[in-house]
């Protein structure tokens, strides 16, 4: 059986469950609060058996219900994007696209990035996943990034 907090990991990592989670209207900012109670609440939905935890048949199911609901989306806004229709997005409809997207991902880091889970964000939970990042892809530990480190870790 999956614990309750493995199975936040997975449901907003699938879910997208920050990013729906209600802004707070003055600021425009999610809620930790917001987050966890979406979070419970796609939990709930995918604890079919009401047991407190979700055994894998559960996880299954609930990320192909996620993943069809992904893909239905996906078409839905492909179609809305295409401005012209002609099966393909332009650079300029691509644009128009990415900077609403880049604006809902910076909504749902708060709880990516804060790692004491104090609802903040310091400098170190900030830099830290970039700097882990880079440190190993920086195999030889000189403190740059060469081609070769480069090319490796594209290879991976």
């Amino acid at each position: 059986m999956v614990r309750i907090s493995a199975l936040v990991l997975a449901l907003s990592a699938s879910a997208s469950a920050a990013a729906q989670a209600p802004a707070t209207p003055a600021l425009n900012q999610t809620v930790r609060a917001d987050v966890a109670k979406t979070l419970q609440q796609n939990f709930d939905k995918a604890d079919i058996n009401n047991d407190g935890f979700l055994s894998e048949e559960e996880v299954r199911r609930t990320a192909a219900q996620v993943g069809q609901q992904m893909l239905a989306r996906l078409d839905q806004e492909f179609d809305g994007l295409d401005k012209d229709k002609n099966g393909q997005l332009s650079k300029d409809e691509f644009r128009a696209m990415a900077a609403p997207r880049m604006a809902q991902m910076s909504a749902s880091a708060l709880p990516q990035l804060d790692a004491n889970k104090d609802g903040k964000v310091s400098p170190a939970e900030f830099n830290g996943p970039a700097l882990a990042a880079f440190d190993r892809i920086d195999t030889n530990k000189d403190g740059t990034i060469s081609p070769e480190e480069k090319q490796k870790a594209a290879a991976r």
